[in-house]
């Protein structure tokens, strides 16, 4: 789960505010002139989200969750903090195609490889191209089973992948500290309701369009506590909402020459 206007107002800056005044808060004497309890209540996820913000992002789930089958096409931009801490911009492109229940399609193509994937509700094939090389694992029967066990057995995530779940913003919700309606804001002509989060360890900002069905159409992820502070940004378009996709898209094609090798080995460059 958009775009020039969100750049203009990034969110890692509002996140940093909210976060500050909050300590500010905490650390101002009482009226006494000492100081507040040392021990205070965790903040409670979600705690501090804008209603309508939380409605407008509910609404794209709910399409998304509700949908038999779809695709979509991502224009992608991500950093890369080399050991010098110079920071990289690199371009990617990806095309998703998602199948309830059971069944995923991606391709991806960057600067900096290729790698296709396919699931079929048995097992997960990632071909990398450039390399010749892939990789095939047997992972549990549903697209949220599979992710979630791809992250927790090799921590390996697929980007935007969280649009395929069967409900997209239940595993948001409980992640997110804070969320703002920041505005309306234009994505390659699409008017689209801005809005901003902030988790532990990420701040991210997903633009969705006004007309039509409310889909993402832009989504930037700024990584807070990684070093030399990576951003990923997606462009989306092209959605698609047919009755169904042929089995096709979903059939693995891997070249006769191409070499197996374990799943750690495919993974592409993270910030």
């Amino acid at each position: 789960m958009s775009s020039k206007l969100f750049v203009r107002r990034c969110l890692t800056v509002l996140a940093t505010m909210i976060i500050v005044a909050t300590m500010a808060k905490a650390a101002e004497p009482t009226a006494s002139g000492s100081q507040p309890p040392a021990a205070t209540k965790p903040e409670e996820p979600g705690s501090q989200v804008d209603p309508h913000a939380r409605q407008i992002l509910l609404r794209a789930c709910k399409v998304l969750a509700e949908s038999d089958a779809f695709s979509f096409h991502a224009e992608i931009a991500f950093d890369k903090v080399m050991p010098s801490q110079v920071k990289l911009q690199f371009a990617a492109a990806s095309d998703y195609a998602v199948r309830r229940p059971n069944e995923l399609a991606v391709d991806y193509e960057s600067d900096l490889g290729a790698k296709r994937l396919w699931y079929n509700g048995k097992t997960l094939t990632i071909f990398d191209a450039p390399s010749m090389t892939y990789a095939s694992m047997p992972v549990p029967p549903s697209i949220d089973g599979m992710l979630d066990s791809v992250a927790q057995m090799h921590n390996l995530t697929i980007p935007l992948a969280d649009l395929a779940l069967s409900n997209p913003c239940e595993h948001l919700s409980k992640q997110v500290l804070f969320g703002s309606y920041v505005g309306i804001g234009d994505v390659a002509g699409v008017e689209c309701d801005h809005l901003a989060f902030a988790q532990s360890n990420i701040d991210w900002q997903i633009w969705i369009q006004r007309s039509g069905k409310p889909l993402p159409r832009k989504v930037v992820i700024n990584y807070r506590t990684t070093p030399g502070l990576p951003q990923y940004v997606a462009v989306i378009s092209d959605w698609k909402f047919p009755g169904t996709i042929p089995s096709a898209r979903f059939a693995v094609e891997i070249p006769n020459k191409a070499v197996r090798i374990k799943i750690v080995d495919v993974k592409e460059p993270h910030p």
